[in-house]
C-alpha cells in the first residue's frame, strides 16, 4: 500500500470521574492528504471549484495499526511522534472511521478523517 508519512500520534479520548484523559498510540507509516470541497458548476458537469474542506484523510495499513487499536471519533490525531501526554492544539479531532480489514493482506487499512 502506497503511503507518504513515516508516523503519526493518535490520543484516544477516555473519560474519567467526568473529565476527559488520553491514552496515547504511535502509528507508522501511513498515507495523508488534505481533502477539498466540490462544486459542479450549473450549466455543466466540470468542478466549478476546489475549495479545502478543512479536513484531513489518514489512510493507515494493517501493518501500521498498533496492537489492534482502532481510533475513534472525538480521538485526536496528529502527523508525527509527539510526547505530550494530551494532544497539542494543533492535533486534530477524529471525525470518521471506517474500516476495511478485510480481503487480502496487502490493501487492509483503515481510513480515519480529521478536521
Amino acid at each position: 500500500m502506497f503511503t507518504n508519512r513515516t508516523n503519526c500520534t493518535v490520543w484516544h479520548k477516555i473519560i474519567h470521574n467526568r473529565a476527559p484523559t488520553y491514552e496515547r498510540y504511535y502509528f507508522n507509516e501511513h498515507y495523508q492528504e488534505n481533502l477539498y470541497a466540490q462544486e459542479l458548476s450549473k450549466n455543466s458537469s466540470n468542478i466549478a471549484s476546489r475549495n479545502p474542506a478543512n479536513q484531513t484523510l489518514f489512510i493507515i495499513p494493517k501493518a501500521s495499526i498498533p496492537n489492534g487499536f482502532l481510533p475513534e471519533p472525538d480521538d485526536r490525531i496528529l502527523d508525527g511522534i509527539s510526547e505530550e501526554e494530551g494532544p497539542p492544539a494543533s492535533a486534530l479531532t477524529v471525525v470518521n472511521v471506517k474500516n476495511f480489514l478485510f480481503g487480502s493482506e496487502f490493501v487492509q487499512h483503515i481510513e480515519v478523517t480529521a478536521s
